[in-house]
Order: C-alpha cells, then sequence, then structure tokens
C-alpha cells in the first residue's frame, strides 16, 4: 500500500492541506488464531447494492466474536495511527417541528430524490445528501412526516407553518427515515390554493400540531395531501421526553473516545447541534466523515454511544437500504469507534449505492503483529483472501446502525468553535 495514498487530495486547499502521518511499527502481541468455524468467504465482485465485497457466513447462530479474539490495546512505540482531524466538532442544524403537540428537534441528512435534497441544502445551508436506495425503505419501517404547501407562515422548509411527524425515540416503532407527505389548504370551492389567499376562510387556517389534527383537517375536506415516495433521514435529536446523549468532556480531540455520548451541545434557541465527527475510508480511500444517531437491535454501544435504540431499523437489515461497513476489532490502534484503525465504507457519498443504512460487520487480524493499516475495500479484500483479516457479520448481520456520511469540505465548511 502506498503510505503516501491516507492524504486525501480531495481537501479543499484554501483551507488546509492534510498530511497523514502513519508509524508502522506494529506492537507485539499473543492472540490465537479463531478455529476454523469462523472462516468467512469474501470476493471482491460488487453486490446489487453497489457493495464492493461479498461475504457468505454459514450461520447466524454463532457467538457474537471469538472467544480467542485479542483486542487489548497495546501502546508500544508506533502502534498508534496517526491522521489529522480523526474526530471533528461540527455543527449541523436543528429543524423544529411537532410531534403529537410536542416540539421535537431533528436533524437532515439524507433524501431519496435529488430535487428534495438540494431544497433542504437550500433551505438548511448545510449539505444533504442524495441516497436514492432509500426510497426502497419497507413501508413498516417508515415514519410519517407532513410538509405544508400552503396556509400559515412559519419556520416550515416551505414558509409555511411547522413540519408534524409522527413518532419520537421513546416510542416502540420509532424510525429516523420519514416519508414526506405534502399538506394543501383547501378554498372555499374546495379547491387547493397555491398560497394564502383571501378565499380561504379565516376560520379555516390554523396551525397544525399533530397527525390525528392533519387526518381531521383532510376527513372535513379543509385539506388535501399528497404522500409522495419520498424518504428522507430526519434523525431526532432532542423531544418532549429526553434527547440523545449530551457529552461530559466538549472538547472534541483525535482521542476523544466513542464512549460518552456524540453530541456535545443542542442549541434549540440557535437552532445548532454540535456532533463529533468521526473520520473514515471510501472504497477508494476517499477521507469521509459520519456521525452515529440511532441503531437496532439494542445493544451495549447505543448505550455506551449515548445513541437512540431505532426498534424499525432491524426491518432493513435484510434490504438494500443497508449498507456494509467495516470496523476492526484489533490491529493498530485508532479513531475507530472500536478504539482500532478508521472503518472502511464500499461506498462513496455521491455513489449511487450510499445509504446512511449500515450493517455493521466486524473485521479482525488473525495474527495481530502482522496488522497493517488497510484503507480501501480492495486492501480488506486482499487480506481477507490470504486468510490474514477475518470478517463477522455483527449480531449474525442484524446491527443497523444510522452513520449519515459527510464529505471534508462540509465538515470543514461547518466546523464548530463551540466549546466549554
Amino acid at each position: 500500500m502506498n503510505i503516501s495514498n491516507i492524504a486525501t487530495p480531495a481537501l479543499v486547499s484554501v483551507i488546509l492541506v492534510l498530511s497523514s502521518l502513519i508509524s508502522l511499527y506494529i506492537y507485539d502481541a499473543d492472540a490465537a488464531a479463531p478455529d476454523q468455524q469462523w472462516e468467512q468467504s469474501i470476493s471482491s465482485e460488487p453486490e446489487s447494492d453497489g457493495s464492493m465485497l461479498q461475504l457468505n457466513s454459514t450461520s447466524t447462530t454463532k457467538p457474537e466474536l471469538p472467544p480467542d479474539l485479542n483486542t487489548t490495546k497495546v501502546r508500544t512505540p508506533g502502534s498508534v495511527l496517526k491522521l489529522e482531524d480523526q474526530k471533528v466538532a461540527v455543527d449541523i442544524p436543528l429543524q423544529k417541528a411537532y410531534e403529537n403537540g410536542s416540539e421535537i428537534y431533528l436533524i437532515v441528512t439524507d433524501a431519496s430524490d435529488k430535487h428534495t435534497a438540494d431544497m433542504f441544502t437550500n433551505f438548511t445551508g448545510f449539505k444533504v445528501n442524495f441516497a436514492p436506495l432509500l426510497a426502497k425503505t419497507p413501508e413498516l419501517a417508515r415514519s410519517q412526516a407532513y410538509i405544508f404547501e400552503n396556509g400559515t407562515q412559519g419556520d416550515g422548509p416551505l414558509g409555511f407553518q411547522t413540519t408534524v411527524t409522527n413518532t419520537n425515540p421513546e416510542e416502540k416503532d420509532y424510525s429516523p427515515l420519514y416519508q414526506l407527505n405534502f399538506v394543501k389548504w383547501k378554498n372555499d370551492n374546495g379547491g387547493d390554493s397555491a398560497t394564502p389567499t383571501t378565499t380561504i376562510s379565516n376560520n379555516s387556517i390554523r396551525e397544525l400540531r399533530s397527525v390525528q389534527e392533519i387526518i381531521d383537517a383532510n376527513q372535513s375536506g379543509q385539506i388535501s395531501i399528497n404522500q409522495t415516495n419520498i424518504v428522507m433521514d430526519f434523525p431526532a435529536v432532542k423531544w418532549n421526553e429526553g434527547s440523545l446523549k449530551i457529552r461530559a468532556d466538549k472538547n472534541i480531540t483525535d482521542n476523544t473516545p466513542f464512549e460518552g455520548g456524540q453530541v456535545t451541545r443542542i442549541d434549540t434557541k440557535n437552532m445548532v447541534v454540535t456532533f463529533a465527527a468521526m473520520r473514515a475510508w471510501g472504497p477508494d480511500g476517499k477521507t469521509l466523515y459520519w456521525i452515529a444517531t440511532d441503531a437496532a437491535p439494542f445493544t451495549d454501544d447505543i448505550t455506551r454511544g449515548g445513541i437512540v435504540y431505532a426498534p424499525s431499523n432491524e426491518k432493513l437489515a435484510s434490504t438494500v437500504v443497508a449498507v456494509d461497513f467495516y470496523q476492526f476489532l484489533n490491529g493498530i490502534e485508532g479513531s475507530g469507534p472500536q478504539g482500532f484503525q478508521p472503518p472502511v465504507s464500499p461506498v462513496n457519498i455521491e455513489d449511487e449505492g450510499y445509504s446512511p443504512i449500515w450493517r455493521i460487520y466486524f473485521a479482525y487480524w488473525k495474527d495481530p503483529s502482522q496488522a497493517h493499516v488497510l484503507q480501501t475495500v480492495q486492501d480488506i479484500a486482499q487480506a481477507a483472501n490470504n486468510g490474514s483479516l477475518k470478517i463477522l457479520p455483527a449480531l449474525g448481520g442484524k446491527h443497523i446502525v444510522n452513520c449519515a456520511f459527510f464529505s471534508q469540505e462540509t465538515v470543514l465548511e461547518h466546523k464548530s468553535d463551540f466549546f466549554e
């Protein structure tokens, strides 16, 4: 591997030039090789959903980890991967909505429709990704969001009243993936009106704050509802009953652990939330950043990471909406969520197969003393094919995490200067 490739050429030069410094003196660690029963077959042929790796596991009932896996961090000189900006505090605009009459605050990260992604990018001032795979989200894994096209003026994305949603993370059917419904008030003649006019009765127009109020207004003929197949990733940040966990340590550095929460502040006055964005590599070694907001099933990762449990995410495990994501359980210590090198994604943000919904795979070295940096999917495939790296589907392939990706340019543009 060419170590100089670790510096991402796509970084905006007017901001800074990354020089990724890697010391590859690998620590000595005694770790027995996993038994043959842990063998996985892997190839570099792309899957139908755009993934570059194909894994075949003969069973989903095996223990989560091999009993002899050595994940101990040994801090000998040179055993740590050193990159610039491994973790960055990033400010993301908050969006207010109503849920059952209460205020809920969300972020907008991805949309299955490009026009909608561009619309929210312009509305929020923060790049919203085009993720066409989200349109394939099963009906039972979708929440509902109602956006108003006319009526009372307000802070909604089209300039009218606040968006209305139907769930929050405290509910058993919570999903961060929302199907969009566009709502219009009708005029006195029963027709749609693009904007509020005198032909709409003053008694009719009002702010609706719950799905039930929308249903009632629709049944009485006051509004029309256009249900689309547009699905957006609207992770909840703060709601009536709670919020994502706020870190005690507000200073995000390369050494900030995954434990303790992913958020340093939630400012509903200035409508901004500050996340710890973590570095990863795309399939070709391109630098990406990601945040974690919710996951399923309920595991220790949810508790230690301060994210929320999203039960409906479990319905995505066997669908193309979930894309493989490779985290490392041993080897070179670094900024990854398990404490080792950064994870690797089989897709870049611009790829048709991109999705913010990730199916977690664990990668671990058979002999950690032979570990070296793996920066691309080809690196992973080569190491897996020669038997030095093992790939294990987390929780039998059912560990689904909402990890929206951001480009390096987006993260640097919105890098936070908030510290306490």
